[in-house]
């Protein structure tokens, strides 16, 4: 059984396993701490009681950014970052945003393919924005326009 909730602090020492794991250019355990403000919305995935995967996300306004959505290697191609950025995507509506952007490594063809499925379309590129053990690479800047409900308008 699939079950997303809100990511604690006591949860950041296996976000961070998960990450050093899975990410080009992994965050540090004081970022992650950065994120667990107010204006973050923040969840994790367990799946049959294992935390499979999280996103960090941030709203500004009536504006929405996808910071960090990572699914842990070994439970990849199940359908878990797709669960995580539709769930995302509804915390945003329901916090009345009307526009999500966020920034892929332009090599990342998996996540590309997820966001255009979920409607994403490409805004622009940041030349050598990542950097990580095996050097630099662009990313690629995407955004999508929500449809709030016009009882959140």
């Amino acid at each position: 059984m699939r079950t997303i909730k809100p990511l604690t602090a006591a949860q950041l020492p296996e976000i961070l396993s998960i990450e050093q794991q899975a990410a080009f250019a992994p965050w540090s355990l004081s970022l992650f701490e950065s994120c667990l403000s107010h204006d973050y919305f923040n969840f994790v995935l367990w799946v049959e009681g294992k935390l499979c995967g999280y996103y960090l996300a941030q709203q500004v306004l009536d504006e929405a950014t996808l910071f960090n959505i990572v699914v842990a290697p070994d439970e990849q191609g199940k359908g878990y970052g797709r669960t995580l950025l539709q769930h995302m995507l509804e915390q945003a509506k329901q916090r009345g945003c009307h526009q999500v952007w966020l920034e892929v490594r332009a090599s990342n063809t998996a996540a590309i393919a997820l966001y255009k499925a979920a409607g994403f379309e490409l805004t622009g590129r940041r030349k050598n924005y990542y950097q990580g053990s095996s050097g630099t690479e662009d990313a690629l800047v995407m955004g999508l326009q929500l449809s709030v409900s016009s009882a959140q308008t």
